[in-house]
């Protein structure tokens, strides 16, 4: 199951994916972003900072659907930072909207958090091997497997909240529920497939899902609080799980946030900037409480985004007190009956290492030949140029994905076609200032482009059609004119780029054309004049013709009428 997907149709070469992945896990391959999963630690930060939402979290709506449908019990196991994303003032409420769904019931994981905050306390006690980095959150679990080994002997050897949750409720209600996480992490979907805990959690829901189940017509019946509290438990401490610090407080174990021996972090950029100081000997604390998500689980990528985190942290905190439980002993008569225990894996992704060379083949290919020239401007989702070069060398990433050298690059294709067309070519401000001019142009108005940008266009030409155009916010196209100073005429086009507030003068020379023109309108007229004369000629010489044929036929009718007389008469008149 692909957790993260790419819609390559919505995907627009903005590499903000790549710019945002904490372990550059996203491929570039044909301008298309792809998840590479041996490298993802499955953050979800790609997920919320696309801006064409071309990032899909693979949904399992369907199978608990199914499981429903089906007559399965299905519990729902409820993150406790659901406070902060639904409108609800008690967890009834949120078990009546559940149970309206079709389940067959609903708890908050925070049980499950409470067993194993109580465990940890044990293990900070008597661990022989310190610091101890916690692992409630999955992301964090993930980058010491694949980016840290070494520091997999660190991890607690203790299953997440949302895993103890789940294997409490199977214990309580049989082998043969479904149990359904629903909560604000991508990476918990990841981390159910875990060989160590695999068939513990049945599905994993985010929030987002539950909303669009929710939104699909589905009302909250009246609250159910006797029926469907039926052997449920209610957590004491561990709502304050989701936030930075909650585990250590939930766990009862003294230190501060100022503690020698506690350190907290809370963010992907500070769980890594630790984990580094840890490989390296340089942290002497014993617990590390790290959550992935800035703010903690409140900052989660599949947290309701229309609000912020400190809204969401308020929520939180006004649940927690208007909710308040004595201590329940129902949770630690379970502490002892449950595994909490499990295994962690060596995951490091296979990563090519390139050679000094292979480096500078690639850079030289963007025209990075010398330092100097290395910008490492980030904007290809890098922090360096070298690093880019890396990433294209292990197949992660594509050379023409340097934005500085393809923009220089198309600038210059550009001035190439622009200094290279025979039109002539110039862009005036809104002041009616030169601001550009090609060759051609310089050629035409007789000038030379130092001279010419920043001076009024008034003072090379007529300006009174660009003043038009830059007033009128239109254009102008096609206009004859005619410059007497060289005989030259041209089709002047002008066009308002609005944007920039510009006008672009277009000018084509068609004076050689103008010169054919002309010649051949003299050919017409001399042709016209020497048919027409040669018309009259024909027409005289008709004229004559025909009074020298008119006179003959006249003498010819009279002497054919006087032969016809004498025959008639048969000769009388002889």
């Amino acid at each position: 199951m692909q957790v993260i997907s790419v819609s390559k149709a919505n995907c627009k070469n903005c590499y903000r994916c790549v710019r945002h992945c904490p372990v550059k896990a996203v491929k570039i391959s044909g301008g298309q972003a792809e998840i590479v999963e041996d490298l993802c630690v499955f953050c979800g930060r790609c997920v919320i900072e696309c801006p064409q939402n071309a990032k899909k979290v693979k949904s399992e709506l369907e199978i608990v659907k199914e499981f429903i449908k089906s007559k399965k019990r299905v519990i729902a196991s409820i993150a406790p930072s659901y406070p902060a994303a639904f409108d609800v003032k008690s967890p009834y409420e949120m078990y009546a909207m559940l149970k309206n769904l079709g389940f067959y019931r609903a708890e908050e994981t925070a049980v499950g958090a409470e067993l194993v905050s109580r465990e940890f306390r044990k293990l900070a006690e008597n661990s022989d091997v310190y610091p101890i980095i916690t692992t409630a959150c999955p992301v964090v679990k993930n980058l010491v497997e694949k980016y840290y080994p070494v520091l997999i002997k660190n991890l607690a050897p203790q299953v997440s909240p949302m895993v103890a949750h789940a294997r409490s409720l199977k214990k309580r209600f049989g082998k043969d529920v479904k149990v359904v996480f629903i909560g604000p992490c991508v990476a918990k979907k990841a981390e159910a497939r875990d060989y160590s805990v695999s068939g513990d959690v049945d599905a994993v829901l985010t929030f987002q899902e539950l909303k669009e189940w929710l939104s699909e017509g589905n009302k909250a019946s009246q609250l159910e609080s006797i029926s469907i509290g039926e052997g449920l438990i209610e957590p004491f401490e561990a709502r304050n799980y989701p936030l930075p610090g909650g585990l250590l407080k939930t766990s009862l174990i003294k230190g501060d946030f100022l503690s020698e021996e506690v350190l907290v972090a809370d963010g992907i950029k500070e769980c890594k900037e630790l984990l580094d100081a840890v490989e390296k000997g340089k942290v002497n604390a014993k617990i590390l409480e790290m959550m992935a998500c800035s703010g903690g689980c409140l900052g989660g990528p599949m947290m309701p985004q229309e609000s912020s985190l400190y809204e969401r942290r308020a929520k939180l905190l006004y649940f927690i007190r208007e909710n308040l439980r004595v201590d329940n002993k129902k949770v630690r008569d379970f502490l002892f009956e449950i595994d909490l225990g499990r295994t962690f894996e060596r995951k490091v992704p296979n990563i090519l290492e390139p050679t000094e060379e292979d480096i500078k083949k690639i850079l030289y290919k963007i025209g990075k030949t010398s330092p100097e020239k290395e910008l490492n401007c980030g904007a290809c989702g890098y922090s360096s140029c070298r690093e880019k070069a890396a990433a294209v060398f292990r197949g992660m990433a594509e050379v023409d994905m340097c934005i500085p050298y393809m923009r220089s690059r198309a600038e210059s294709l550009a001035n190439l076609i622009i200094d290279n067309t025979p039109n002539a070519v110039i862009l005036v401000d809104k002041d009616l200032k030169v601001r550009e001019i090609n060759r051609a142009g310089e050629k035409m108005l007789g000038v030379e482009k130092e001279e010419v940008l920043g001076r009024p266009l008034s003072d090379f030409m007529d300006d009174r059609d660009v003043a038009w155009v830059l007033a009128n916010k239109s254009s102008l196209s096609s206009k004859k004119e005619n410059y007497p100073r060289d005989f030259t005429t041209v089709f002047e086009s002008i066009l308002y780029i609005e944007d920039s507030q510009l006008a672009l003068i277009i000018m084509q020379d068609i004076s050689e054309q103008e010169r054919q023109r002309k010649e051949l309108e003299r050919v017409r007229e001399e042709t016209v004049k020497k048919a027409q004369e040669v018309i009259n000629k024909q027409m005289r010489v008709a004229q004559e013709i025909a009074g020298l044929l008119g006179e003959t036929t006249a003498e010819s009718k009279v002497l054919l009428l006087r032969l016809i007389e004498l025959v008639k008469s048969g000769g009388k008149e002889l």
